[in-house]
């Protein structure tokens, strides 16, 4: 994999026109790394004024902010920050031990308070059962989070859980039903893992929750392409 501090200017600009020339919603922008210094983040606000001054809506991914920090994205015109809760409380200290759940719930409540948009989700086939699912969309709920993504394990090898089974599609369907019900006015988004799901999975998500995706490459896996996406969803009976 190559690796770079930032991906260089002229990628992400052209990444910037890809979202106007497809009409897509929004630029998400994913930072690798739980902390960042105020100069990077500085460095990163530059970026983002360059963008904002084309009218994109900009979401980063970006682990955990300080107070200062979140000051200077919110000045340069940021207007979503994704942080995921990745699973429940009760199941959280099986997959991270290098901070807390709180830790987490505490970022999102600072963020919301200097007024940010909020975009948090989870992964679901780590083991976790359907009980803590449910506990992790009542929680979406009650933080009042209008974008969740849900997000398929793809189990990777010479990861800890590479050897996790996947899901039924009856079970991602149910999940997906019950994340519904739970935040009936909310984005469910399809991120990573959906690639696993079969074409009539795929269809049948989308008439009993899903109503958004984020197409494009993603941190660890390859994404959809946009055309692809495109297909599903008129195949399903939509129009965008």
């Amino acid at each position: 994999i190559e690796k770079y501090k930032w991906v260089n200017d002229e990628k992400l600009y052209s990444d910037n026109a890809f979202v106007h020339d497809n009409h897509l919603s929004r630029h998400c922008i994913g930072l690798s790394g739980m902390k960042f210094t105020d100069e990077e983040i500085e460095e990163l606000a530059e970026k983002i004024r360059v963008m904002k001054a084309q009218g994109t809506h900009l979401c980063c991914s970006i682990g955990f902010l300080t107070e200062k920090q979140a000051l200077m994205l919110k000045e340069a015109g940021l207007d979503r920050i994704n942080h995921n809760l990745n699973s429940s409380r009760s199941y959280y200290h099986n997959i991270c031990t290098t901070h807390t759940y709180e830790q987490r719930v505490n970022n999102i409540h600072m963020l919301q308070r200097l007024g940010f948009e909020i975009c948090s989700g989870g992964i679901i086939g780590m083991g976790e059962t359907m009980r803590q699912r449910i506990e992790l969309a009542f929680l979406l709920r009650q933080l009042e989070v209008q974008s969740i993504p849900i997000n398929l394990l793809q189990p990777i090898a010479g990861t800890p859980l590479e050897h996790a089974p996947r899901l039924a599609e009856e079970e991602i369907l149910t999940t997906i039903a019950l994340f519904r019900f739970i935040n009936p006015t909310a984005y469910l988004r399809f991120a990573g893992g959906r690639s696993q799901l079969s074409p009539e999975a795929i269809g049948q998500a989308l008439h009993i929750g899903i109503n958004s995706a984020i197409v494009g490459d993603l941190l660890t896996t390859l994404g959809s392409k946009v055309s692809d996406d495109r297909k599903l969803i008129e195949a399903a009976g939509y129009t965008l």
